[in-house]
């Protein structure tokens, strides 16, 4: 037989081996990491830091995942080595970026690190940094002895079928499986690129619900929900509004932040009740919320972007197409991380000002007329 016979009986095998089990857990750390706004961090040596730096782009893009790597910034790295040596440089990384419990280290490597040969060091001290400060730890090895197979949470141990192959193929099967989790229905939140062609793509106005489409009740210049279905009043206009971007075609989707369920000042039912309330009268496609508070550190928290990446990915919508509107700043912030564009519903509130809308107006029907003025109409486009 072939050599390439045999490297791609090899594959085959290996592949049939691989631990599923390992790899759900990875997917259930993941979910979890982004629910709680922790920063995932991967680290390699060699083709190990070339994956990272794919994986990086992958996990920030697709699964909306705060990723780096320390292997991306070359100036610091090597002057990280130069001036305090080659064992130090990702631990010293990471501790310049504040790793803590919330975050997460992912490991692409063959052997894992191991202290005792000399191998890899810079991983190991890496890991028992994360282990101090509580990070999770997930990893693809090719080693089930090497340090990260020891200490991970979740680690993935390529299946050594031949001593002659081990590193080309726990290189290969590393692209797999990290290709294998943003993929993954339970961490993608976007569209890849050729997945999407030949779907249509649909354009979506983004809302959030007090001040924008109901009123406030306004406590020491700061707007509050309604406390009450009789405090509940749809603001003049909004109708009108909605009902024009609906034949206009625009999906419109309501994103909010209900913190106060979370800190006991108001009950989830009534909140549920008001937007059952808001879907009667009002033509909406989707109701979004997010019931933490600050210190969860959730995604899906504006001015984090989850609730309307999520969005995207259950509506197949055209991000850069579509537009957030909000009348607080973290509305506006989270719009822009999202890719969309953003208007500004000024209501004059003394907290703080968002930075730099693409548009500000008074209401909501105001900014209606400003988005069918703005809006990017469908083309069939040819990838080539």
């Amino acid at each position: 037989m072939s050599y390439t016979t045999d490297y791609l009986s090899e594959a085959s095998q290996i592949l049939g081996e691989l631990d599923v089990e390992a790899i759900d857990r990875m997917v259930d750390l993941l979910v979890a990491l982004r629910e709680r706004g922790g920063r995932l961090f991967f680290l390699g040596v060699g083709g190990g830091a070339g994956h990272a730096s794919h994986a990086v782009n992958d996990f920030r893009k697709i699964a909306g995942i705060e990723a780096y790597t320390p292997t991306d910034n070359v100036s610091e790295l090597t002057a990280r080595i130069n001036d305090d040596g080659w064992e130090s440089v990702f631990v010293s990384w990471l501790k310049g970026s504040r790793l803590n419990g919330n975050d997460m280290i992912f490991v692409f490597s063959v052997g894992g690190g191991d202290l005792e040969r000399n191998i890899s060091p810079n991983l190991v001290h890496a890991l028992q940094h994360a282990q101090e400060v509580g990070a999770s730890i997930c990893g693809v090895v090719g080693r089930d002895s090497g340090y990260t197979a020891q200490v991970a949470n979740a680690c993935v141990v390529i299946s050594p079928v031949n001593p002659e192959t081990i590193t080309p193929h726990t290189e290969s099967f590393q692209a797999l499986i990290w290709h294998l989790l943003i993929s993954h229905p339970a961490l993608q939140m976007l569209p890849m690129k050729w997945e999407s062609v030949g779907r249509t793509m649909r354009q979506a106005v983004f809302l959030d619900r007090d001040g924008v489409l109901n009123g406030t009740v306004v406590r020491e210049g700061r707007p509050c929900p309604p406390t009450s279905l009789a405090e509940l009043e749809i603001l003049p206009g909004v109708v009108e509004a909605c009902t024009a971007l609906h034949e206009a075609g625009f999906l419109i989707i309501v994103v909010t932040n209900q913190p106060d369920v979370a800190r006991g000042a108001q009950r989830r039912e009534l909140v549920e009740a008001i937007n059952q309330v808001l879907r009667k009268r009002l033509p909406l496609d989707d109701i979004r919320v997010c019931y933490h508070d600050d210190p969860d550190r959730c995604a899906c928290r504006k001015p984090e972007s989850g609730l309307l990446l999520e969005a995207a990915r259950d509506w197949n919508i055209d991000l850069p197409a579509s537009f957030m509107v909000g009348d607080g700043w973290k509305d506006i912030e989270a719009g822009r991380r999202a890719g969309c564009k953003t208007v500004f519903v000024d209501h004059g509130y003394t907290e703080r000002q968002p930075d730099n809308p693409d548009h500000r107006v008074g209401s909501l029907i105001e900014a209606v007329g400003w988005i069918l003025q703005h809006r990017i109409h469908p083309v069939d486009e040819e990838i080539g």
